[in-house]
């Protein structure tokens, strides 16, 4: 549910199956099942009919596809919900040739995805997760599958953590002499493992979004390139956006405030004159003061940032769990965080939620959850 392009995910991807008349879709639900119900319903509004199926324990996703067993009788996708694929690669896995297709795509990544080894098409096995840096035909997790494969499914965990993985079914199903298909997609893909990836896949959203301007713009404001505007959004007289960017509904934005590309604005966002923002998210209700300037950052929802608060940008170390990752952005705010006037976020600045950080302050590195800075 996270938004990419002002939109969750798990929307983009459920409008790239319609588009390829995938209408009747089963959404397996578990955590926070809630929120995803609550914004999709029954999917009419975009096209489609959803039946939820829960997960009440978390076991794995070959245990999730289990769960749809009683509802599947022909042939069928399989997509997450927090990965972002457009239509022209749901395409490609709809028209892929085979009984169990695997859409690949050709990357280079950093070792946190399923790597296949294939031959005229066939995949010959899956690496998962290799560790270390490389480039190769990566695993999307999306597949299609007929319903054979439900005979394929483990009855007993596969994996030392007791759970039970689609893509450990597929490497045993290779591993005795069944074929499995890999379609390379040449549309749109893209994952989220860390929080800072959301800035690619936004990125990526933005490019694919068919902007209109709904809002109200100004004398004297200025747009360039691809720009949506929602209902209710006033952009004041000496803004210059240069798109893609995407600003939601109920936004107030200016005098003079400067928009770059790779930039989207959630609904009910107020932005005070003078300010910068390039490659960042900022979600719903946020507010920015006066001359402030936001770079490859992400602001969570309901933030607050004083005048002339500033997030550097550059190169990084993050630690996350005492692992440490290698990392390029500016700073990632949590839910309801308050930043003072002038502060600077160093580059990789992560804030907890309902962090309260002081005026005149200068912060870097991880800052937990209700912590206060003075």
């Amino acid at each position: 549910m996270l938004p990419v392009g002002n939109k969750p995910f798990m929307e983009h991807v459920i409008l790239a199956l319609a588009a390829n008349d995938v209408k009747e879709l089963y959404v397996v639900v578990g955590y926070q099942k809630e929120k995803i119900m609550n914004h999709f319903e029954d999917g009419v509004h975009y096209g489609v009919e959803i039946t939820y199926i829960e997960q009440k324990e978390l076991l794995g996703t070959a245990h999730a596809l289990g769960l749809a067993k009683p509802f599947i009788k022909d042939d069928f996708l399989v997509v997450n919900g927090d990965n972002l694929i457009d239509e022209r690669s749901v395409r490609d896995l709809v028209s892929a040739e085979g009984k169990n297709v695997i859409l690949a795509v050709l990357r280079s990544h950093t070792g946190d995805y399923g790597v296949l080894t294939v031959e005229q098409q066939r995949v010959k096995r899956i690496i998962e997760k290799p560790g270390r840096p490389c480039s190769g035909i990566l695993n999307t997790g999306a597949y299609r599958f007929s319903p054979e494969i439900f005979d394929e499914l483990p009855r007993t965990p596969i994996s030392e953590s007791g759970s039970y993985d689609l893509t450990q079914t597929v490497s045993q199903m290779i591993v005795d002499g069944k074929d499995v298909m890999a379609k390379t997609a040449k549309g749109a893909w893209a994952d989220a493992i860390f929080s800072w990836d959301l800035l690619n896949a936004n990125s990526l959203a933005l490019s694919l979004m068919k902007p209109k301007i709904r809002g109200d713009l100004e004398e004297g404001a200025r747009i360039r390139g691809p720009v949506d505007i929602g209902e209710g959004s006033v952009v004041r007289s000496g803004c210059y956006i240069t798109g893609p960017v995407s600003i939601g509904r109920n936004c107030d934005l200016g005098p003079n405030v400067t928009v770059l590309p790779a930039t989207s604005i959630g609904d009910s966002v107020r932005i005070g004159s003078n300010s910068e923002l390039r490659n960042s998210i900022v979600m719903n209700g946020t507010r920015i003061g006066s001359s402030a300037i936001i770079s490859d950052s992400i602001l969570g929802s309901s933030c607050t940032l004083g005048d002339q608060s500033i997030t550097e940008t550059g190169a990084a170390v993050v630690d996350i769990e005492n692992d440490l990752y290698r990392a390029e952005f500016g700073a990632i705010l949590a839910d309801n965080a308050i930043v003072g006037s002038r502060v600077l976020m160093s580059p990789g600045t992560m804030v907890g939620t309902d962090s309260r950080i002081g005026s005149a302050a200068s912060i870097r590195g991880w800052i937990d959850r209700g912590s206060k800075v003075i």
